[in-house]
């Protein structure tokens, strides 16, 4: 497969990574400022309904997934060459959410462009049971697929690019729906289990991170995502308190941001209250806040997003350019990536020159 450098389907990516770490490094500050617009293409999307995950079996042809699935990212780069939004071009596994908590017990169950896996502890305890971390048949299966696409990446200078589960989403997939009544029948045992899966994380990033080091430490941009970061979320905390996240899953997460230096998050907008909370967790500088259908949308919260988020960069959505352009003086308060969908690359091309203008032109 031909790989082009990063610098083809973004010329511009060294000033585009320039503004992202000024961002980070704000959120670090707990200063705001930083406002950076994403259009999101259907090209963006189009490669889940291209790829179907049953027509591998994940044994001899780990290569040929790879190839696929690094063909149909690079289309979607090439697709939204000119656009000089806030995108930068990267590599990461698609295998659905199984593989997120597979790597620590049990096995993958694929559909066509998700998956997912059955819990493997009938109690609470019985994670001291599991087998040696490391040890299990995904594990390595998924340590072939990142080492071959982070070789992809050291070809083009592409970053590398891989999400986590919290503690609390791994113990949740873990233990299964029973989760929630160990909060209150367990709790003792549940904290137990939550300070197991941040060890489980910290020992598979820092294996995959080993690789990133391994290969792309010569590269300009290649270990953007992987270096002093992690990238974690917190959807199982949107159906608990924020006293329940506090108490119990948040010194977990914190553990494993500690290991790598700054949390790189994903939540939802119908636990809006988490954004307090995930936010006062040390190092957090980014969280991706995603709307829920029919639950409050981020844009018409930013005040007290604003307050809450304490510089934190805060990745949004909006449906119409109106609304960042009404919202503008109370975006510029605080740190935010904001993501519109657009029917092309030329509207994607037109608002993102409107948005330059309007909020970093000189006028």
């Amino acid at each position: 497969m031909e790989i082009r450098p990063i610098e083809y389907y973004k010329p511009t990516v060294a000033s585009t990574v320039a503004r992202q770490r000024d961002t980070w490094e704000a959120a670090r500050r707990r200063e705001g400022g930083h406002v950076t617009f994403r259009a999101l293409l259907p090209s963006d999307v189009s490669m889940y309904d291209e790829i179907d995950l049953t027509s591998f079996n994940f044994e001899d042809d780990i290569d040929a997934y790879c190839d696929l699935w690094a063909e149909l990212l690079f289309r979607s780069m090439n697709a939204r060459i000119g656009v000089e939004d806030n995108y930068i071009p990267y590599l990461s596994p698609m295998l659905g959410i199984g593989d997120y908590s597979a790597f620590v017990a049990g096995d993958i169950v694929f559909q066509r462009d998700t998956s997912w896996s059955a819990p493997q502890l009938a109690n609470v305890g019985d994670y001291v049971n599991l087998p040696p971390l490391g040890t299990s048949v995904w594990y390595g299966k998924l340590l072939a697929i990142c080492e071959n696409l982070i070789r992809m990446c050291a070809r083009g200078g592409f970053p590398f690019l891989r999400g986590f589960f919290s503690p609390c989403d791994l113990a949740a997939s873990l233990r299964g729906d029973q989760i929630y009544y160990d909060f209150y029948d367990d709790p003792d045992g549940l904290r137990g289990l939550l300070d197991y899966c941040a060890d489980a994380i910290i020992y598979l990033a820092k294996d995959i991170y080993a690789l990133c080091d391994q290969y792309l430490s010569g590269t300009a941009f290649g270990r953007l995502y992987t270096s002093g970061v992690i990238n974690m979320s917190e959807d199982i905390s949107c159906m608990i308190s924020g006293r329940l996240y506090r108490e119990f899953c948040a010194p977990a997460t914190q553990k494993v941001i500690n290991a790598f230096g700054s949390g790189h998050m994903h939540s939802h907008s119908r636990a809006m209250y988490l954004v307090r909370e995930i936010c006062a967790l040390d190092h957090v500088t980014h969280l991706w806040l995603a709307t829920d259908p029919n639950q409050p949308r981020p844009i018409e919260h930013l005040g007290e997003l604003v307050r809450d988020a304490r510089g934190t960069c805060l990745a949004i959505d909006c449906e119409s350019f109106g609304e960042i352009e009404q919202n503008r003086e109370l975006l510029k308060r605080g740190n935010f990536s904001i993501c519109l969908p657009v029917k092309d690359r030329h509207e994607a091309m037109e608002l993102n020159e409107r948005f330059e203008a309007l909020f970093y032109s000189d006028g």
